[in-house]
């Protein structure tokens, strides 16, 4: 074989033999922080940390235990949660992950009579201060669940999206008055909710894969047959909370 040749061929392999342990190298890193099974790193990730954080263990493995000390300091928290967005945000802006959006993320699976396929979650920009009122509401309603405050933030979310509020600090005030009539409301904020918060509006995240826009308790609902929730369209129950959308 020509030398000239002989050399370039060997450039060749070396390329390919680089770019190939390159490609396994982004393979494995990924694999460390995939910790939902479904062998890639995006924030469906995230979510199944904060719902381990929470308490909820359904679908965790010992394997993903070992993974989810991200930042490396011996304990599992929400630091590694901040750790885990970090390199997300870092991987879609150039790197090697799927980056952070999560409209084709849902927290759980509707009967197939109530997944409405062209619902797509959004996100939505609120200012700090925005930001911090909906965080007290979220904590308010449903802040003992990470779950549970995604809901609360999906109904928000909705709500402002498909125009029924227009305005997110109007959100405790009366319908008849641009608001959605939030009761519930807390000064201190847990990671519960300030997660759930982020998921949904920066994140474009979800609870489920239908628009909701209300609630109640299935005490309330039980109590009062003729309330005005049971003329509304119901979606799911999670926990004693009904949820519904409007029919129009």
């Amino acid at each position: 074989m020509n030398k000239k040749i002989s050399k370039f061929v060997s450039c060749v392999l070396a390329v390919t033999l680089f770019m190939s342990l390159l490609t396994v190298t982004a393979f494995a890193a990924e694999s460390n922080y995939d910790l939902n099974g479904d062998g890639k790193v995006s924030v469906s990730d995230v979510t199944a940390l904060q719902l381990r954080l929470s308490g909820n263990r359904s679908n965790w493995t010992d394997a993903y235990e070992k993974r989810a000390d991200i930042n490396g300091d011996g304990k599992i928290n929400i630091n590694d949660v901040t750790a885990l967005q970090n390199i997300l945000m870092n991987a879609s802006s150039g790197g090697t992950s799927s980056g952070a959006s999560a409209a084709n993320s849902f927290l759980i699976k509707l009967p197939s009579n109530k997944i409405d396929s062209s619902y797509q979650g959004r996100t939505y920009k609120l200012s700090d201060k925005e930001r911090a009122y909906i965080e007290k509401i979220v904590m308010g309603e449903f802040g003992t669940s990470y779950a549970g405050s995604v809901f609360i933030a999906q109904c928000i979310r909705d709500a402002l999206v498909y125009g029924y509020c227009k305005n997110p600090m109007d959100l405790r005030k009366s319908s008849a008055n641009g608001g959605m009539g939030y009761d519930g409301y807390r000064e201190n904020v847990n990671a519960n909710a300030k997660n759930a918060v982020s998921y949904v509006f920066d994140n474009g995240g979800n609870a489920v894969q239908h628009r909701i826009l209300v609630m109640c308790t299935d005490e309330y609902y039980n109590a009062y047959p003729n309330n005005w929730h049971s003329t509304q369209n119901y979606i799911t129950k999670y926990e004693n909370v009904l949820f519904f959308d409007y029919w129009n």
